[in-house]
């Protein structure tokens, strides 16, 4: 440490200038914090070369360039006392600030970075010790970002293995296949019960006239979309709580799921409202999305107010390809759930106005996806299926990471709708096994190659979530395969 000090007070009673040093200073900090604070949407390699270059190469260029022109060129000379502080204090304040506002403020940005660049230019002579407190902070920054990091590089897809052959399975029937996916609609028995008190038995009458089965005891394994889907499309628990690295690349096709489908000469298509699931840029292994990635975001920036339509595109595709095997995923942001975060919390009773009429707006489309689907294709395989539930009942989502004994709290995160159309109204005998996320597929293909030993190697039925107790949390068990709630941390 006597060293590291030596060297501190040696760069700060120096003469001399350092325009890397102060390029780098003025943008490590945001460039760790991003990590620290969106990881699992910023970490593939096109990302961190985006902003790299972003928070660390452009201002060392400017720093650079600039110093050598203020050196050279005579009548800016005068500036040379002025311009690293100044260039510091504008890059730190635009990313600081910035990334506060997701760049979204310019007059709010600008405003701090001209108030920055008026204390840079008073404080100019001690401004060393201002860009040693920039190194400190991103110190701290780094360190808590380790931990991450850590589990980043020690995460495996070894959860992913299967018990057995059940990628080799062969179909013996060939349905189009349509996995439709409201996120956060919660199951219907729980919807007409508290906290939600909800009559949806119009809409329910619907879906059983159109030929569904409607499972009234079906639940999510996990508390969020990523972690729930990418349980569903592995067939495997993976015990994950809040982060689960690797999770979008598996529900972007690096799964069992859609190797299976395509060893049985299924095109398969991915029709999502919005780009949430594609943020950290996974490789697509779908046949065609309808997002390809350079309309995704490179940041997440924006990403929730990119909407695509669905239906008329699921339409023209149906159409185009009749006589041939095909999947669809699908997945609607509808009708969502609760507010997420306690700051923007509206209160229990106006979280719950605002999630039944996202129901509303659910149905309206349910009906008219069905529509389509069984207009176009009347023999196709329909699964409606939820990630999870609404929350409604809460304060907010993320109040369910704080221990919750209140079933009917615990119930509406993690309750999920669940209506099956089977080809010709003929369902399975077991289907009523089918009661959790995690067993969807397993159950359907199941069916579809007319084997039933594939029904062996079932997943538990449980459902997980990470419980906090102030920074630090572990992943307890919440409901038992028999649908009791209980509170068991997960031994991994």
């Amino acid at each position: 440490m006597s060293a590291i000090r030596k060297h501190i007070e040696k760069f700060v009673a120096s003469q001399r200038e350092y325009p890397i040093v102060f390029a780098i200073a003025a943008g490590l900090y945001s460039f760790i914090y991003v990590y620290h604070s969106n990881f699992m949407l910023v970490n593939s390699v096109f990302q961190l070369v985006v902003i790299l270059a972003a928070y660390l190469i452009l201002p060392i260029i400017v720093c650079v360039i600039s110093w050598k022109c203020v050196q050279y060129i005579k009548p800016l000379q005068k500036l040379q006392p002025y311009l690293l502080p100044i260039l510091n204090a504008a890059f730190f304040s635009f990313y600081f600030v910035g990334r506060m506002y997701s760049f979204q403020h310019r007059k709010l940005i600008l405003l701090a970075m001209i108030v920055s660049v008026v204390f840079a230019i008073i404080l100019r002579k001690q401004y060393k010790k201002i860009v040693v407190i920039q190194f400190i902070m991103a110190f701290v920054a780094f360190i808590t970002l380790l931990p991450t990091l850590f589990r980043a590089i020690s995460s495996s897809n070894i959860w992913q293995e299967q018990p057995d052959a059940i990628v080799e399975t062969k179909f013996k029937q060939f349905p189009n296949i349509y996995i439709i996916q409201p996120d956060g609609y919660v199951n219907f028995r729980e919807l007409a019960k508290n906290p939600y008190n909800f009559e949806n038995s119009e809409f329910e009458s619907f879906l059983e006239t159109s030929g569904f089965k409607l499972y009234t005891n079906y639940r999510s394994n996990y508390t969020s979309t990523i972690l729930s889907n990418s349980s569903m499309f592995a067939m495997k628990h993976h015990y994950h709580g809040e982060q689960l690295f690797g999770a979008r690349e598996v529900i972007a096709g690096n799964n069992p799921v859609i190797e299976t489908l395509k060893k049985n000469e299924y095109q398969t298509f991915l029709f999502i409202e919005n780009p949430y699931i594609l943020l950290n840029r996974p490789t697509i292994a779908y046949d065609k999305s309808n997002f390809p990635m350079n309309e995704v975001p490179w940041f997440g920036i924006g990403a929730f107010g990119i909407q695509k339509k669905l239906i008329e595109p699921l339409k023209e595709t149906i159409q185009e390809q009749q006589g041939k095997r095909n999947f669809y995923f699908i997945e609607k942001i509808a009708p969502g759930h609760i507010t997420t975060f306690k700051e923007q919390a509206l209160g229990v009773k106006k979280e719950r106005e605002n999630y039944l009429m996202q129901i509303k707006e659910a149905n309206k489309w349910l009906r008219e996806i069905v529509a389509v689907i069984t207009e176009n294709d009347p023999n196709g395989l329909i699964v409606i299926a939820a990630d999870h539930g609404g929350y409604v009942g809460l304060n907010y989502t993320k109040e369910l990471f704080q221990k919750q004994t209140d079933r009917e709290l615990i119930y509406s995160g993690f309750s999920a709708a669940l209506a099956i159309k089977w080809p010709n109204k003929l369902a399975p005998e077991y289907d009523e096994k089918l009661k959790t996320p995690v067993n969807l597929f397993r159950t359907l293909f199941a069916y579809l190659g007319e084997n039933k030993s594939l029904l062996n190697h079932l997943q538990e039925d449980a459902s997980y979530s990470i419980i906090k107790n102030g920074f630090w949390g572990n992943v307890y068990k919440y409901i038992d395969s028999e649908g009791n709630v209980v509170f068991e941390k997960v031994q991994k």
